[in-house]
């Protein structure tokens, strides 16, 4: 099931115009970086912290909620990827959640265990927000009027 998902993916890239293939790319891309981190969240919380905070966890219900949360929004991303002609509008979604997770993170990196890692992941959703909304755009579906 999940090899003809992603055979029906690449087969969906592969048919669309290039412009479009390189939006498709990219929220290929961002889907799997959300789903792959979010797995690794959800299943090594330890290792993750150890990792990139270098620091005890206090509570890991709310670290494996967050690690659920980024794989439902990779499954999300990649749904889009059945039919870009058809669901082009949710990448304006995708570009909302980058933005607003850039906003979340700069504003509340000083609660964290280690605040320039969480810099790092803002600077990260930033530019994935907006190489979503150039290539959003070079597709052609947002227009010079609106």
């Amino acid at each position: 099931m999940i090899f003809e998902l992603i055979r029906n993916i690449f087969k969906e890239i592969s048919s669309a115009p290039r412009k479009v293939q390189h939006l498709s790319v990219l929220v290929l891309l961002i889907g799997l970086h959300s789903l792959f981190l979010g797995i690794f969240i959800f299943f090594f919380t330890e290792l993750f912290y150890d990792l990139f905070f270098l620091a005890e966890i206090d509570n890991f219900f709310f670290v494996r909620q967050a690690g659920l949360f980024l794989f439902c929004l990779g499954l999300f991303n990649l749904a889009i990827l059945r039919d870009m002609k058809k669901y082009y509008y949710f990448v304006k979604v995708i570009i909302a959640t980058k933005a607003l997770a850039f906003l979340f993170l700069v504003s509340h990196a000083h609660l964290a265990a280690w605040s320039p890692i969480i810099f790092a992941a803002a600077v990260g959703d930033g530019l994935m927000a907006l190489a979503l909304i150039f290539f959003y755009r070079r597709a052609g579906f947002i227009t010079e009027k609106g």
